[in-house]
């Protein structure tokens, strides 16, 4: 009895003593816990786990392999990634140029070399939008009326029979000694096209050229150099018989001949003087487009010349030298262009070759807006002078000097582009002339194109007052 009674006891006391180990384990588990909460914190644990919902003012945290963007609203994880297109692709790859980072794939496309790019660049508007903005306004104020010159085709030249009728009646009717040499190179006729132009109804006046001289493009001495690095015109210094007077500050002539046609002037200061008031001089086709007319005429009037209509040495009278550039308007072209014939010789832009026209007339084509051979020694004139016969003063006639002589007999006119484009001049570049320089004037009828009729005219005669 005893020994089962004993046997009870020992399960009893070991029983109790596993419930106060695990009592005890239990609450030192809680207690450790407890004290890692109280630690730690409770911000990172609350925002993990189970424990996380017992937090209901918590954003949750999306977890990606890239931090996400400081947004004030969470994009989606796919908006993260780069928008790229095969477009921007192709701009950014290496090239051989690299284009400009402002470009478009457009713009490098159409660049591939340093010729295009210039090319490209060259239409930016970086000049003024109209030619009369760039003139200074003392040149704008002077520039001639024009009239326009609708363009066509005409028959350039003449033909040997006309040459020969008109040599016949220097002869016989204003005795004069032309000879079939003098009209050779105006043969063959040959047809030619020129596009509508505008034309000045008068020759350029005395005024107007030392206006020119005198203004802000040009200034003192610019008459000896500043044309094309050239001499401009002659004044009493280099030529007693020049009426433009230069006191080493301004140019002048008396007034009585401020109307009066400017002379012993350059073919480079007539063509200066055209570009400062942005024109140019004509071609000798267009200028003997406008002188014919749509007709054709051998005179800017008909086909008949009258002492009437012209200022010629015919008839011969005691008042030699040029007129006023208004005068003799019952002259006028059908275009009405004044003193197309006789006045002053006019220098168009053309060199000179005396087998121009035959050369154009091989060809067996129309010739486009011809600007004469690519070189030459001497530019032609047109249009005859108060200084020659008749013969001189026909539509087709045509005449030579050295670029820079000065003479009492030429003068010039001004024409300009019905629509003025960045590059349509219609001159030949002023690059490797080789002009024949020569001081002093020289009577029109002692050039190798003209006719000696008359003893040289003494050069004080010419544009004087009274």
């Amino acid at each position: 009895m005893s020994r089962n009674y004993g046997n009870l006891r020992g399960r009893r006391s070991g029983a109790w003593q596993w419930l106060v180990m695990g009592f005890i384990f239990g609450f030192g588990c809680a207690a450790v816990f407890g004290l890692v909460i109280v630690i730690g914190g409770t911000s990172g644990l609350l925002n993990t786990g189970f424990l996380a919902a017992l937090n209901a003012t918590t954003t949750p945290v999306i977890i990606t392999a890239t931090p996400l963007p400081v947004t004030p609203t969470p994009l989606p994880t796919e908006v993260l990634a780069p928008s790229v297109t095969a477009q921007e692709v192709q701009v950014v790859a290496p090239t051989a140029t690299p284009p400009p980072p402002t470009q478009d794939t457009a713009s490098v496309q159409v660049e591939p070399s340093a010729t295009l790019t210039a090319t490209l660049v060259s239409v930016i508007p970086t000049q003024p939008t109209s030619i009369e903005a760039a003139i200074p306004p003392e040149l704008l104020a002077i520039r001639t009326q024009t009239r326009e010159i609708s363009g066509g085709t005409f028959m350039m030249g003449t033909t040997p029979q006309e040459v020969a009728d008109a040599v016949r009646e220097c002869v016989d009717v204003f005795g004069g000694a032309c000879t079939l040499a003098m009209g050779e190179d105006s043969s063959p006729p040959h047809p030619v096209t020129v596009n509508t132009f505008e034309m000045e109804v008068t020759e350029v006046t005395l005024e107007q050229y030392l206006t020119f001289l005198n203004s802000s493009v040009m200034g003192p001495n610019s008459h000896r150099n500043r044309c094309f690095g050239q001499v401009c015109l002659a004044t009493r210094a280099e030529d007693p018989g020049s009426n433009v007077i230069f006191d080493s500050a301004n140019y002048r002539v008396v007034d009585v001949i401020k109307n009066f046609p400017v002379v012993n002037v350059t073919w480079y200061g007539a063509q200066a003087y055209c570009e400062a008031i942005g024109r140019r001089l004509p071609t000798e086709a267009e200028w003997e487009y406008a002188a014919r007319g749509e007709q054709g005429n051998l005179y800017p009037w008909g086909n008949t010349f009258s002492t009437d209509y012209a200022k010629t040495n015919r008839p011969v009278t005691s008042d030699p030298g040029a007129g006023p550039v208004d005068s003799y308007a019952i002259g006028a072209t059908s275009f009405g262009i004044l003193n197309m014939a006789g006045n002053v010789a006019e220098w168009v832009s053309d060199w000179y070759s005396p087998v121009y026209y035959t050369q154009l007339a091989q060809t067996g084509a129309t010739t486009i807006n011809p600007q004469g051979p690519v070189a030459g020694t001497n530019k032609v004139l047109r249009g005859g002078s108060w200084d020659t016969v008749p013969f001189f003063a026909r539509s087709v006639q045509r005449q030579d000097l050295a670029p820079n002589d000065q003479t009492l007999w030429a003068g010039f006119r001004c024409v300009a582009d019905a629509t003025p484009t960045a590059n349509t001049t219609g001159v030949t570049p002023l690059t490797g002339q080789n002009p024949v320089t020569t001081t002093g004037g020289s009577n029109e009828e002692t050039t190798a194109n003209s006719q000696p009729t008359l003893a040289p005219l003494p050069p004080t005669a010419t544009l004087q007052p009274g």
